[in-house]
């Protein structure tokens, strides 16, 4: 249940000369230089394909911005591992050639082809792995990862290195302090990275898979009482719970109440008193690591801090993969919904 987050981004090996010593707009240009050189040296012919390819433009909407591509991306960066997922649903996955070493564990699936790729740092891209990457399109979870701070770069940044920016919906919040929006923003990404990518009739076959499974949960669980439910993180030794977003969303449409949904923002720091208090029904704990041995930590945790909690007297405890309860741009939260009613509600028939 701890979550590794650490904001230093790491760098690629490729960097210019004396880097370290110029201000960020100098740096900013020598990049840009180098970018330029690259298009026109050994990624030359790719060039030329370019110009010699479809003008259509493509658009998107992207925190309340409008991107015009000319061209269907061909490589992808990511900023999240989560994200992956609804690209390989798409069928363009194999066009993600960077990623940073984001907050949540990839799908055993994808595991090791991801373990594979160049890594842009650790969680926040820097922008000479960008350059290095050479993508055309970078997707994120979080616009505060390309805000321009802690080493990243800024929106306007990239568009100067030919690097367009798509963030996910519910991304565009400043900051976690923020509420947003629930599942209903991964429809739209599938229907607008269909647009992007050109496979607008896949992603229309898997919003419809995925809303029926939403939809197949919701009629389960109609019937059945709501569980007070208070769903637990920890990060650097602080204690949060879920309060809002992605992850309060998921929680309801499972079934189950969110004990916690009255305080501010996403998610928000509290004490162990404060769970006491409370004594939730049920309790749901983030795993970062989606392994076994952060799920018996966590059991491990609740036990040793919670022994008085109904929900770890009674064992009904759940320890769930990360992405699964609220990772934006990926379709595992709709998976996290299933296995969420599963567990609130076990005499349902919800398939496994």
């Amino acid at each position: 249940m701890f979550q590794p987050h650490h904001d230093r981004p790491l760098t690629s090996c490729r960097r210019p000369r004396a880097v370290p010593k110029r201000p960020r707009a100098a740096l900013l240009s020598a990049l840009i230089a180098l970018a330029a050189v690259g298009a026109t040296g050994c990624g030359g012919g790719d060039a030329d394909a370019r110009q010699k390819g479809e003008k259509k433009t493509i658009a998107f909407e992207s925190c309340s911005r409008t991107v015009e591509l000319d061209r269907i991306p061909k490589r992808v960066a990511i900023t999240t591992d989560a994200i992956a997922d609804t690209l390989f649903e798409l069928g363009v996955g194999d066009r993600i050639v960077a990623k940073t070493r984001g907050e949540s564990a990839p799908a055993p699936e994808l595991k090791e082809r991801l373990a594979a790729l160049p890594s842009l740092g650790t969680r926040n891209p820097s922008v000479e792995a960008l350059v290095g990457a050479k993508p055309d399109l970078l997707i994120t979870d979080q616009v505060e990862k390309v805000s321009g701070k802690l080493g990243s770069p800024s929106i306007a940044e990239l568009e100067k290195l030919g690097i367009a920016t798509y963030v996910v919906g519910g991304g565009c919040a400043a900051d976690l302090s923020e509420d947003t929006s629930g599942l209903e923003a991964l429809d739209g990404d599938i229907r607008q990275l269909g647009t992007v990518f050109g496979v607008e009739a896949r992603a229309q076959k898997l919003a419809d898979r995925l809303n029926g499974s939403l939809d197949d949960v919701r009629r389960q669980t109609a019937q059945e009482p709501r569980t007070k439910v208070a769903k637990l993180s920890q990060v650097a030794g602080q204690l949060y719970v879920t309060s809002g977003g992605l992850s309060d969303d998921v929680i309801e449409r499972a079934g189950g109440t969110n004990v916690f949904a009255d305080l501010p923002g996403q998610f928000a720091p509290v004490s162990p008193e404060q769970i006491v208090a409370r004594d939730p029904q049920s309790i749901i704990v983030d795993n970062f690591t989606a392994t076994a041995a952060g799920e018996n930590e966590a059991m491990a945790y609740l036990k040793r801090t919670f022994p008085t909690v109904e929900a770890v007297k009674k064992q009904r405890v759940l320890v769930i993969d990360a992405a699964k309860s609220g990772a934006r741009g990926s379709t595992r939260p709709v998976e996290g919904v299933a296995e969420i009613a599963r567990f609130l509600h076990p005499s349902t028939s919800l398939s496994q």
